[in-house]
């Protein structure tokens, strides 16, 4: 098994998203399902009474007792060899919604997804069909083949704690007229356009398990490293303690020092002037 909230409305310009058409998605065939490629994620005054230096800085402040790129990024990040349970999923974005995908992924980095990896493309009836095999029998197949070859699709590889859970509860059910009566702020009731209750044109799809997100992630990424004994976990924790933790924890212990009225905005500025 790979082991590697619910959406929170905030408005976007919807005008802006929907500026790419599916001629300027940049996408591509899936050329025998041998490739894969990195992910590229979007989304995308000092208190009275107290000394201050000519630069704004408080003067004789106190030290912070513990460096943040210290402090544990995950509940049993420690040393005792506590089970972890990061996980990765497939999600899909189907052609319905792949204009939107940058809103999606505003809205999976609001709910803690992380995407591992991203690929825009076109399947072919043959591999459409090969992917949703296990439909063949239902009397929606060859519609389900025809809308998902119809048109480009997003395909992620996400990661969080629980991820193919998660992603299920955030997409919903894939039920659109159930999910819009039951799970009304689920993306599969806002953006699902299946009048009945075919999981045709219901905007997403998510691995309902985690073996079935093993063959579904080795099927679009088939030189993805998903080596079962491979914590997933530590190389996230590692790039997040190497590549991020020394900038937040700079800006954290400045931010303590100053500690200005409104830390978040504050601490979102001085973010915006390094590099």
């Amino acid at each position: 098994m790979i082991e590697c909230k619910l959406f929170k409305d905030k408005k976007i310009d919807d005008s802006v998203m929907f500026r790419d058409s599916y001629d300027s998605l940049g996408t591509r065939t899936l050329p025998g399902r041998d490739r894969s490629s990195p992910s590229s994620s979007i989304c995308p005054a000092s208190r009275a009474g107290r000394p201050e230096s000519a630069s704004g800085q408080v003067s004789g402040h106190e030290s912070l007792p513990v460096l943040f790129s210290d402090v544990p990024l995950f509940d049993g990040d420690d040393d005792d060899g506590g089970e972890r349970t990061f996980q990765c999923t497939l999600a899909i974005i189907k052609p319905e919604v792949t204009r939107l995908m940058h809103k999606v992924e505003c809205v999976m980095a609001q709910n803690g997804f992380i995407v591992i990896m991203k690929e825009v493309l076109r399947l072919s009836r043959d591999q459409a069909a090969e992917f949703y095999a296990e439909h063949a029998l239902a009397t929606y197949f060859t519609r389900l083949v025809d809308h998902m070859s119809g048109d480009p699709i997003v395909v992620y590889v996400l990661s969080k704690r629980n991820c193919v859970e998660e992603w299920q509860r955030l997409i919903g059910p894939a039920d659109v007229p159930r999910a819009k009566r039951l799970f009304p702020v689920s993306l599969r009731a806002i953006y699902g356009v299946e009048k009945g209750p075919d999981p045709v044109a219901n905007a997403f799809h998510g691995s309902d398990s985690p073996a079935a997100a093993e063959r579904e992630i080795k099927y679009f990424f088939p030189n993805m490293k998903l080596d079962p004994t491979t914590d997933v976990e530590d190389d996230l924790v590692e790039y997040i303690k190497d590549a991020m933790m020394p900038t937040i924890s700079k800006g954290l212990s400045e931010m303590f020092n100053i500690q200005p009225n409104d830390p978040l905005r504050w601490f979102g500025n001085w973010l915006l002037t390094r590099n």
